[in-house]
């Protein structure tokens, strides 16, 4: 061993006060007379730390995956057992999970309000559990509508959409605040839509009406 590194450890070891940093003094002198076995303790560590985040997030999205068929005591249960102490990046995460358990009356009634709209409330229930990344991607292809055509003379039904929105905002307002961005696009979405299918459907008639009229005035050329 060279000098340097004696010298380094000299130093900080007689700075050290034996009583009050005994584990100290130990640690550095195990460091000093073992660097490699400290370093292999220290990746050792490192992949240990990886695989019980990995472990808490793979429980996380287990409990996303069968949360809406799981009673509400049990996942508070679920989310109580998931140690993320050292994982400070996962307690939103587990905080919106257990705000949405607590909310699970008020889905039961929007549930009901939505009766004959199904896919509306699937919908909105997927997304507010899910991640960030895969909440992000739901929204912006969610209710995405096909490009219209002069051959589309069918109408999104009037209103349908926008009132969906506006019964979770003024009726559930709780809910409402977990995805108020999406809610509110939706409103503006599907007002835009109704608004383009309305146009091309006006000029479909007004395409065939000029059809119609020129099939007449041929026919009465040709008499």
């Amino acid at each position: 061993m060279s000098d340097s590194p004696k010298q380094e450890y000299l130093s900080q070891v007689l700075q050290m006060n034996p009583l009050e940093q005994p584990a100290e003094i130990l640690n550095r002198r195990k460091q000093f007379l073992q660097p490699q076995s400290v370093s292999r303790s220290s990746l050792s560590s490192n992949a240990s730390d990886r695989h019980n985040r990995a472990d808490a997030s793979g429980q996380i999205n287990s409990l996303r995956k069968h949360f809406w068929s799981i009673k509400t005591d049990m996942i508070e249960q679920q989310l109580n057992d998931i140690d993320i102490s050292d994982y400070p990046e996962l307690t939103f995460a587990i905080g919106r999970l257990r705000k949405i358990a607590a909310l699970r009356e008020s889905f039961t009634r929007l549930q009901h309000r939505c009766e004959g709209h199904e896919r509306f409330y699937e919908q909105f229930c997927k997304l507010v559990i899910s991640s960030p990344a895969e909440a992000e991607r739901l929204r912006s292809t969610s209710y995405a509508q096909p490009e219209a055509t002069m051959f589309d003379v069918e109408l999104v039904s009037p209103e349908e959409e926008r009132k969906l929105a506006r019964i979770v905002q003024q009726e559930f307002p709780e809910l409402y605040a977990l995805e108020k961005d999406w809610l509110n696009q939706l409103a503006a979405t599907s007002k835009k839509s109704n608004a383009i299918a309305l146009m091309v459907k006006t000029l479909y008639i007004l395409i065939a009406i000029a059809a119609g009229i020129s099939v007449v005035l041929i026919l009465y050329l040709c008499l």
